[in-house]
């Protein structure tokens, strides 16, 4: 029973106090009706997660070592995906709790997908609503779990390259081998053009998926195919529906009380935080606040009245001070990993630059930009650019915005590809220089030895030093 149970996602897919389960156990409730199994789509600790492994892997953070020992979140593990090494999780016994968490969403929304159509019950509009939603939710975890565990969408390669297994029923019994990139990255897309006449245009709660939201994860797909027409349509379609920013003028840190306690009448939730239009957030909350800096490089390129940084680098924090410098403030506390304003505008932005348009492009930097600072502060860029000065403003301004939402190695991935952007990445590590090639094959994370064991069609992706 342990290994039936494990082979989808390493023993967890039932842990937990879920109220609906899909096999008759005492003391559980069957869901029947259409609005049992809309309370699946609700259940908030499921679907909120997103994802953290990638914030580990970002070449915007430094940690010493020093001081790792103080890393509430697996050292070990913290570490290990620091320095991109071979495996994060080096035993068979350890879960690898993105793999789990995305997978334990991906059935729950299996499990709605395969009754919902023949639910108990005549409202018509939650049937539609639940199985918009777990369309929506199924794609999105894909979304995340391609883009860690397989190499980044390449037509050259695409059709070979292996992503993840596509689990599309709630089967627990089932084995299944790896999927390819271009497999899965078509599912996602199916799911999501499926589920927008589903849904309702803009979300009640922040952490249902609605056409806004299913309309801005199309955007970030595209573009990350580089189909940059359809990623400005969707982009442009979502803020169309909402394009809510917040102006960092009207908000500071309390006065007389500790920074860590965040801005004075800011939204101290991400679920309540007005920007996030689809919210998702990492699973450890509080990862990049102990012992863990912004880069030299990174802090360069905020100009120094930014209020982005002013928010961001704090002098004490709720666990003390680090030793080496500022802490990491995380925006409301949360990393956001979902759909948010402020990246709708940077895609579409960055589209407008690739499809030349960097006029365009520049305009919405602009009008990003003067939310980001104090009036008096405020220089506008010259909307007189080239386009490749235009992508260039765009990457330099999407990095600084979305600092700590998960989404930079990701980027790292898919600007290697571009021979204008690829790079080197480097730790300093005790004295000791660590660096990442562009066409390493440690950017792909390792398929969970766990997993591995457990399912034996699963390959797993190349290592560096074959560990």
């Amino acid at each position: 029973m342990k290994k039936i149970l494990s082979i989808l996602m390493a023993g967890v897919l039932l842990a937990g106090c879920d109220k609906y389960i899909d096999i008759n156990e005492k003391g559980k409730v069957i869901p029947t009706t259409v609005q049992d199994f809309y309370d699946i789509m609700c259940d908030y600790n499921t679907f909120t997660m997103g994802f953290s492994n990638a914030f580990m892997a970002s070449d915007e953070i430094h940690v010493y070592k020093d001081e790792v020992n103080r890393i509430f979140f697996g050292a070990d593990v913290f570490t290990n995906a620091y320095l991109w090494k071979d495996f994060m999780y080096v035993n068979e016994q350890d879960n690898d709790l993105d793999w789990n968490l995305l997978y334990k969403s991906i059935y729950k929304a299996n499990v709605v997908l395969d009754k919902i159509d023949k639910a108990v019950g005549s409202d018509e509009v939650l049937r539609k609503k639940a199985k918009g939603e777990a369309l929506a939710q199924r794609a999105y975890a894909y979304f995340m779990l391609v883009n860690q565990y397989a190499p980044h969408y390449n037509p050259a390669s695409y059709d070979k390259d292996l992503a993840v297994p596509l689990y599309l029923k709630a089967d627990i019994n089932a084995a299944l081998p790896r999927a390819t990139v271009k497999a899965v990255y078509e599912q996602i897309e199916n799911d999501l053009t499926t589920a927008l006449p589903l849904l309702p245009n803009t979300p009640a709660f922040n952490y249902h998926p609605s056409q806004a939201g299913v309309n801005g994860l199309l955007a970030k797909i595209y573009l990350y195919q580089a189909k940059y027409e359809p990623a400005k349509q969707k982009a442009e379609a979502a803020l169309a529906a909402y394009n809510f920013l917040y102006d960092f003028k009207d908000y500071d840190f309390i006065p007389g009380l500790p920074k860590f306690l965040g801005l004075s009448g800011f939204a101290s939730r991400a679920i309540d935080n007005k920007e996030g239009l689809w919210h998702k957030q990492s699973n450890n909350g509080f990862v990049y606040m102990i012992a863990c800096y912004m880069t030299d490089e990174h802090r360069a390129l905020y100009e120094p009245k930014d209020r982005r940084l002013y928010f961001t680098l704090i002098e004490d924090a709720i666990f003390g001070n680090n030793l080496h410098g500022l802490n990491i403030m995380p925006k409301e506390r949360y990393f956001k990993t979902g759909v948010t304003t402020p990246e709708l505008y940077l895609m579409r932005a960055e589209c407008n630059a690739r499809l030349q348009e960097p006029g365009l492009a520049i305009d919405d930097l602009n009008l990003l930009r003067s939310k980001r600072f104090l009036p008096a502060d405020f220089v506008p860029f010259d909307r007189n650019k080239t386009d490749l000065q235009a992508l260039e403003l765009v990457l330099k301004e999407r990095r600084m915005e979305l600092f700590t939402d998960g989404w930079r190695l990701f980027d790292l991935k898919r600007l290697n590809l571009d021979p204008r952007f690829k790079r080197d990445i480097s730790r300093n590590w005790g004295g000791e220089t660590i660096t990442l090639k562009p066409e390493s094959r440690n950017y792909v994370f390792p398929i969970p030895k766990k997993v591995i064991a457990l399912n034996p069609l699963l390959e797993q992706n190349p290592r560096d030093n074959k560990q």
